[in-house]
């Protein structure tokens, strides 16, 4: 039995906890693979408390993915403000050769697991695909491009694609290639 400080010192930090098995977890198996015994056994929190966190299943994937928009590889590199906005597009192509980065994003994987258009997991991550484009979008804007919203479409389009790719192919490969696309978007849309 463990002492009691040691009890409590688990109560701390749950909901963290709960969302960092949840993303290793999510990011291996999948997201329906993944069982709740497991998720709160690798967040070493007990059912109740996983429970008290997240009604459901589907609501701490819901919590994932927004996480996920708000501290995941793309939101590093879009929120650079030591880069100009055109810099900031490219370098998102960059960033996907970056270990850290996790393939499949966690937004398309997401959509591919819950393909139902009506399932709130899926509302939810196309709520989350939008602010990604509106980010883009911004950015878009910001470096001047005559029409920011198709901009932001192909190269949304371009990324996610991207993604996919690197569950088959050789990430440099890859990533030369995307970023070779990525500025002929712009130059068409700016230059």
């Amino acid at each position: 039995m463990a002492p009691a400080g040691h009890r409590a010192s688990l109560g701390r930090g749950a909901r963290e906890r709960i969302l960092a098995a949840a993303a290793q977890l999510f990011a291996r198996q999948g997201f329906n693979a993944t069982g709740i015994n497991e998720l709160h056994r690798t967040a070493r929190v007990s059912k109740r408390t996983l429970y008290q966190h997240f009604d459901s299943k589907d609501d701490l994937i819901i919590a994932y993915v927004a996480e996920y928009g708000r501290t995941g590889p793309t939101a590093a590199v879009l929120g650079r403000a030591d880069l100009t906005p055109r810099t900031r597009l490219l370098e998102l192509f960059t960033a996907l050769a970056d270990p850290g980065t996790v393939v499949p994003d966690a937004i398309l994987a997401a959509a591919a697991e819950f393909p139902d258009r009506e399932h709130r997991v899926h509302v939810a991550v196309s709520a989350r695909a939008q602010l990604f484009s509106d980010r883009l979008a911004d950015l878009a804007r910001a470096a001047a491009a005559r029409d920011p919203e198709r901009t932001a479409r192909r190269l949304v389009t371009l990324y996610e694609g991207a993604c996919c790719r690197l569950l088959m192919e050789d990430v440099a490969m890859v990533v030369a290639d995307v970023y070779l696309m990525a500025t002929a978007i712009l130059r068409d849309a700016i230059d």
